[in-house]
C-alpha cells in the first residue's frame, strides 16, 4: 500500500526557515557564489533582525534607568519586548547548536514502524491539527506584530518609533534618521516571526505526532484479538504464533516511539527551557504595563487591546506547550493497562515473560522534558504561572 508522508507535520516549519535564509546547512559547495551568498544572508539576518534592533532596545532602557524619574510601565514594556526578541534569538542559536539531533528527529519521522496505513484517519487528522496550530500561531504573531508596528503608531500619527531604540551613534529624534529606523523597524519584524513561527510550532507538530502515534498502539493493543484473527487467516498459522508476531510488531512501534520521544527531548528540550524562563518575563512585564494603561487618563484603548492579545498569545503558548507534555504523559501510562487486557494468560511461559516486561516498562510514563530536569506538563504551568504572578505584583508595586 502506498506509504503516508509524515514529512507533511513539519514541512510548513522547514519552509518557514528556508524562505528567511536560515536553513541549518548549506547545500553548495564552498567554492560556489550560492554557498557565499548565504553565508552574506546569514550575516544580515544575524546583524540587522536579531543583534542591532534588541541591543538598540537594551541601549534604551539603560537609558531610562539612568534618568532620576521613569516610568515603570515604560521600562515593562520595552523589557517585554527585548525578552521577546531575545528568546527568539536563543531559540534559533538553540536549534542551530542541536541541528544534528534535529536531521536525526526528522529522519526517525518517517520510519516504517509509524506507517500505520490501518490507522491512515488517525494520522491524517494528526497531520491537520498540527498545521492548524501552525497557521494559528502564525495568523496570531503577524497581528500582533501589525497592530505593535503599524496600527498603534499610526493611531499617534507615527510621531514615535514602533519600538523604543537609542543606537548611541545616531540621533533617532532627528527626522534625517528617524523615517528610516521607522520604515527599518517595519521590516526585520516579518523575518523575526517567520523564525519564531517555525521554531515554535515546531514541537507541537512533533508532539501532535508522538500522541497520534499513542493512540495507534494503544488501539493496536485494544484490538489485539482481531489482529491475531487476521493473522491466523493470512499465514495459516497458530494462535500462538500469531499472538507473537502482532506483540512482536507492537512492541517495535513502542520501541520508536521511545526512540522518537528521546531524540525529540535532546533537540527541543532547550527550547521548552528557555520559554518557560523568558515567557514568564515577557507575561509579567506585559502585565505591569497593562494595568498601567488601565489606570492612565488617555485610556489608549488599542494600546489596551493589542497588550490583552500580546499576553493572551505567550500565555496561550505556554499553555499548549505544557498540554502537550501532559497529553504524551497520560497516554503513555494507558499503554500498561491495554497491555495487561490483551489475551496474553493463555500463551506459553517465554510469551507470558515478556508481555510482564513490556508492562513494567509501560508503567514507567514517558515525558517531555526540559534538559531532563522539568516535565512539561500542566502541573508545571500552574507552578510558572504562579511565581510568574508573584513577579507581576513585585514589579506593579514599583509604581
Amino acid at each position: 500500500m502506498k506509504s503516508i508522508n509524515l514529512y507533511r507535520h513539519v514541512s510548513l516549519h522547514l519552509k518557514c526557515f528556508h524562505f528567511t535564509g536560515l536553513w541549518f546547512f548549506i547545500d553548495y559547495p564552498i567554492s560556489s557564489i550560492q554557498f557565499w551568498l548565504h553565508i552574506l544572508i546569514r550575516f544580515l539576518n544575524a546583524l540587522f533582525v536579531f543583534t542591532l534592533p534588541t541591543l538598540g532596545q537594551i541601549f534604551y532602557v539603560k537609558k531610562l534607568f539612568a534618568a532620576e524619574i521613569f516610568a515603570i510601565q515604560e521600562v515593562a514594556s520595552c523589557i517585554n519586548i527585548i525578552l521577546a526578541e531575545v528568546l527568539v534569538s536563543f531559540k534559533a542559536l538553540d536549534m542551530f547548536i542541536r541541528r544534528n539531533t534535529f536531521i536525526q528527529l526528522l529522519e526517525q519521522l518517517n520510519n516504517h514502524e509509524f506507517q500505520q496505513i490501518a490507522h491512515k484517519d488517525i494520522i491524517e487528522s494528526a497531520i491537520k491539527r498540527s498545521r492548524r496550530y501552525f497557521w494559528v500561531i502564525m495568523i496570531a504573531a503577524f497581528l500582533n506584530v501589525i497592530a505593535h508596528n503599524v496600527v498603534v503608531p499610526a493611531a499617534e500619527g507615527f510621531r514615535n518609533l514602533p519600538a523604543k531604540m537609542d543606537l548611541v551613534f545616531v540621533d533617532i529624534d532627528d527626522p534625517a534618521y528617524f523615517d528610516i529606523i521607522c520604515f527599518f523597524q517595519l521590516i526585520y519584524k516579518p523575518t523575526m516571526v517567520l523564525v519564531y513561527v517555525g521554531l515554535q510550532s515546531m514541537p507541537w507538530s512533533m508532539l501532535t505526532f508522538v500522541m497520534a502515534q499513542l493512540d495507534i498502539l494503544i488501539d493496536n493493543f485494544e484490538n489485539m484479538e482481531k489482529l491475531m484473527i487476521q493473522t491466523k487467516e493470512k499465514k495459516g498459522c497458530s494462535e500462538a504464533e500469531a499472538f507473537k508476531e502482532v506483540f512482536n510488531s507492537l512492541v517495535t512501534h513502542h520501541q520508536a516511539i521511545i526512540r522518537f520521544i528521546d531524540t525529540a527531548n535532546a533537540t527541543f528540550g532547550g527550547q521548552f527551557a528557555l520559554y518557560l524562563m523568558l515567557s514568564s518575563g515577557v507575561i509579567c512585564t506585559t502585565g505591569v504595563h497593562f494595568l498601567a494603561i488601565e489606570n492612565s487618563s488617555s485610556k489608549d484603548f488599542l494600546g489596551v487591546i493589542w497588550l490583552l492579545a500580546y499576553l493572551s498569545t505567550f500565555i496561550f503558548i505556554q499553555f499548549v506547550d505544557c498540554s502537550f507534555g501532559s497529553s504524551v504523559y497520560v497516554k503513555s501510562t494507558d499503554l500498561a493497562t491495554v497491555a495487561y487486557s490483551s489475551p496474553w494468560l493463555k500463551m506459553p511461559k517465554e510469551m507470558r515473560k515478556q508481555v510482564l516486561i513490556v508492562i513494567a516498562r509501560a508503567q514507567r510514563p514517558l515525558e517531555i522534558s526540559a534538559f531532563n530536569l522539568v516535565p512539561i506538563s500542566l502541573q508545571t504551568f500552574t507552578t510558572v504561572m504562579n511565581w510568574t504572578y508573584k513577579a507581576f505584583a513585585i514589579m506593579n508595586g514599583m509604581q
